[in-house]
């Protein structure tokens, strides 16, 4: 297995490890342990601050990312984000956040259009 296989296969289980517990957090509505989880998850599975990466466009974001998995990784915390808005009762903010995460996922498939 190469390195940069193994790098991505811990990277996925440490993502997915943090992502149930994300999700836990949203069921039972501790709102706030979810939005602190999904900002650290960032941090520890792409290197970057989250609301950094929201700052720029979708396409910018792909670039500062690098790698396809990584775009991926991102969509999915986005798409997350939705689902927590919408749990809160921002279905204008959820709207945003999904559509974002589709156009990330778009661009990790390698869509340039996004």
């Amino acid at each position: 297995m190469s390195i940069r296989q193994d790098y991505l296969e811990r990277m996925v289980e440490q993502f997915a490890a943090a992502l149930a517990k994300l999700l836990r957090a949203r069921q039972e509505q501790r709102f706030e342990d979810a939005d602190r989880l999904l900002r650290q998850t960032s941090l520890d599975a792409l290197g970057m601050d989250y609301d950094t990466l929201l700052l720029v466009d979708a396409a910018s974001a792909a670039r500062m990312l690098g790698t396809p998995e990584r775009v991926q990784l991102l969509a999915r915390l986005v798409a997350e984000d939705g689902e927590l808005r919408a749990a809160r009762g921002d279905l204008a903010g959820a709207t945003t956040r999904r559509e974002h995460a589709k156009v990330l996922e778009r661009l990790a498939r390698g869509d340039p259009r996004g």
